[in-house]
C-alpha cells in the first residue's frame, strides 16, 4: 500500500489556509482550549520560524467561530458555542521600518482598518488613545469580549536592539499601546502576545502587572515547535522518503532528523523539541540541509559573542538562572541571554541544588550556522574563502596529512589582522581553533576527558584519530610529552582507526602557531 502523498506547510502561517488546501496541521489546539478556559493576558516568548504566527492565526479562527476548519482536532471534543468574538489581531511580523516614522504609518493604516470596522471616531492622533478606542468601540459594538492578539509583539525593539537610541524610541510608541491591555480590562476576552524576548529593562510591560509569561511554563513547553512524536505519528510518509532518497533506514533518517533539528527545551522537563520549519523543509525536499539558517543570522550577534574577548566554550556551555535568561537588555555585556532567546542555545541541565540551568547548542543546524558566521569575524576571510579552508583541511585531516593541515591554519592565523585579535591574543587564539576545528564537519571534541586528565582537542575522522594538546609560549615536546604522560590515546586503543599524537605551541608575543611535533 502507497502512503498518501504529505503537502507540508512551508513559510504558510495561516490556519485557515492550511485546514482548507489539507497541508499537515500539527494539532496544537489542545493548548488553545487551555487559555479560553482560563482568560487572561498570556506572553509566549520562543526562537523565530518556531509556529508562533501560526498558533495566533489558530487562535484567531477559532474566536472568529470557524468551527469547520476544526473538525477532527482535540479542541473539537470541548463544547462550545462557537458565536464569534471580536478580533484584533495586530502583526508586527513584517513591521521592520527603517526608522520610527515607518513605524508609526504601519500602525496608523492597521489602526484606520479597525476603526472603519467598528465605527471609530478619529479623534486624536494618539496610537495608544486610538487603541483604546477601538477596543472599546469593539466591545460596545458586538456586545462580546474582544479578543487581541499579537504577533512579534518585541520586532521593531530586537531589530533595532544595538541601537539604543531607536530602541528607546520605538519602546515609547509601543509601551503606552500595550498599556491599555489593563486600562480596557473589562472589555478584553483575552489577550495573546507572542515575541522574541522579553524586554525586563525597557519595561515595556510596566503597566500590565496581569500578565501570565507562560515562556517558561511546563503546561506549554510544547505549544510552538514538534515534539518527536508528534513527527513519529504525522510524519511517516515524510521520514521514509527521507530515507528512500539518502540511502538510510528508516531509523536512520529519523535519528539524522533529530541530529540536525531537534534537542530544544524551553522548560525543566521539556520534551526534546524540533525546529518546525528546519524540519518541515527536510520532509519537504526529502534532504538534509541548514533551512533556518538559510533565512539570515544576525551579525550584531555574532560580534557580541566575540566582544569581551571570552572563551566561546564558557558562551556556549554555561550554566545560569532563568532570571538572568528572561532579558536581553544588556546583550553586549551578556550575550547568552540573546543566545538563548534566539535559539542559538537550548536548556541541556538542570541543577536542582544552585537552581540554575545548563545551556547547551541545540543541534548539529545550529552549531553549523552559528559557527559558520563566527568564522568570518575570527579569520578575517569571507565566507566563500572560509569555506575553502575548512574543505581543504577537512581533506587533509581524511588523508592523514596532519602536517599539511598544520602548516594551513599557521598561515591562516598568520594573516589575521592586530585589530581582530586586539590585546587578548590567546583566548582569540583558543577562539579561532575551536570554532576552526568545529567548523571541519568531523566528531570533533573539545576538552575531552579521560582517566587521567583532559585532551584539549579531538578530532575523529573515518581513518584516523588525533589527538591534539596545545601549549602557550611553551614547546611541542611540553605538549607531546603531556599527552604521552597522561596516556590519552588509552581510551582508543582498541580503535581500528590510526592515532595520531599532535603537540602544538603558540605565542602570545607574535600571535602566531609557532612549531608542533606529530607522533604517529
Amino acid at each position: 500500500m502507497v502512503e498518501q502523498q504529505v503537502d507540508y506547510p512551508i513559510g504558510i502561517e495561516d490556519f485557515e489556509k492550511i485546514r482548507r488546501e489539507g497541508l499537515l496541521y500539527i494539532d496544537k489546539t489542545e493548548f488553545l482550549h487551555s487559555m479560553v478556559r482560563r482568560p487572561g493576558y498570556y506572553l509566549l516568548c520562543r526562537p523565530r520560524r518556531f509556529g508562533k504566527s501560526l498558533f495566533l492565526s489558530t487562535a484567531e479562527a477559532f474566536f472568529r467561530g470557524k468551527r469547520e476548519l476544526f473538525e477532527g482536532l482535540a479542541i473539537s471534543n470541548y463544547d462550545y458555542d462557537w458565536e464569534p468574538s471580536p478580533v484584533l489581531h495586530l502583526n508586527l511580523v513584517d513591521a521592520d521600518p527603517a526608522n520610527v516614522t515607518e513605524f508609526k504609518n504601519a500602525l496608523d493604516n492597521q489602526f484606520a482598518v479597525w476603526e472603519q470596522e467598528f465605527g471609530v471616531e478619529f479623534i486624536s492622533p494618539s496610537l495608544s488613545v486610538r487603541f483604546k478606542n477601538i477596543i472599546t468601540a469593539a466591545y460596545q459594538r458586538t456586545g462580546k469580549g474582544v479578543v487581541i492578539l499579537v504577533d512579534e509583539y518585541d520586532k521593531p525593539l530586537v531589530s533595532h536592539i544595538d541601537n539604543e537610541a531607536q530602541k528607546e524610541e520605538f519602546r515609547n510608541i509601543l509601551k503606552p499601546i500595550y498599556a491599555n491591555l489593563k486600562g480596557c480590562d473589562r472589555y478584553i476576552r483575552l489577550a495573546i502576545l507572542t515575541g522574541v524576548s522579553r524586554f525586563s529593562r525597557l519595561s515595556i510591560f510596566s503597566d500590565l502587572n496581569n500578565l501570565r509569561d507562560i515562556s517558561f511554563s511546563e503546561q506549554y513547553a510544547a505549544v510552538c515547535g514538534i515534539t518527536e512524536q508528534e513527527m513519529l505519528d504525522n510524519c511517516r510518509a515524510g521520514i521514509q522518503a527521507l530515507a528512500n532518497k539518502t540511502g538510510v533506514s528508516y531509523d536512520e533518517a529519523v535519528q539524522n532528523l533529530k541530529s540536525n533539528y531537534d534537542g530544544y527545551h524551553f522548560t525543566r522537563n521539556c520534551p526534546d523539541i524540533y525546529n518546525p520549519f528546519s524540519l518541515l523543509s527536510a520532509l519537504q525536499e526529502s534532504n538534509i540541509y541548514d533551512f533556518w539558517f538559510a533565512t539570515g543570522t544576525p551579525t550584531f550577534l555574532l560580534k557580541s559573542i566575540l566582544h569581551n574577548g571570552i572563551d566561546l566554550r564558557e558562551y556556549l556551555s554555561t550554566e545560569t538562572d532563568l532570571t538572568s535568561l528572561s532579558s536581553i537588555d544588556s546583550y553586549t555585556d551578556d550575550p547568552v541571554p540573546m543566545l538563548f532567546q534566539t535559539g542559538y542555545l537550548t536548556l541541556k541541565g538542570y541543577d536542582p541544588e544552585t537552581g540554575d540551568y545548563k545551556l547547551g547548542i541545540p543541534n548539529r543546524e545550529v552549531g553549523r550556522g552559528l559557527f559558520r558566521g563566527l568564522m568570518p569575524l575570527c579569520t578575517g576571510l569571507n565566507e566563500t574563502r572560509s569555506r575553502s579552508f575548512i574543505r581543504n583541511s577537512a581533506r587533509m585531516l581524511r588523508e592523514g596529512n596532519a602536517e599539511g593541515f598544520l602548516k594551513g591554519l599557521q598561515t591562516l592565523l598568520a594573516g589575521v589582522s592586530y585589530e581582530l585579535t586586539g590585546t587578548k591574543s590567546e583566548i582569540f587564539f583558543e577562539n579561532n581553533l575551536y570554532v576552526i576545528f568545529t567548523m571541519l564537519g568531523f566528531d570533533v571534541q573539545t576538552e575531552y576527558h579521560t582517566s587521567d586528565g583532559r585532551i584539549d582537542v579531538l578530532i575523529r575522522t573515518p581513518r584516523y584519530v588525533y589527538i591534539i594538546e596545545l601549549k602557550r609560549d611553551s614547546t611541542p615536546e611540553a605538549a607531546l610529552a603531556q599527552i604521552n604522560s597522561k596516556h590519552y590515546e588509552y581510551p582508543f586503543r582498541a580503535d581500528a582507526r590510526t592515532i595520531v599524537k599532535i603537540g602544538v605551541n603558540f605565542s602570545t608575543a607574535t600571535r602566531h602557531l609557532t612549531a608542533w611535533l606529530i607522533e604517529q
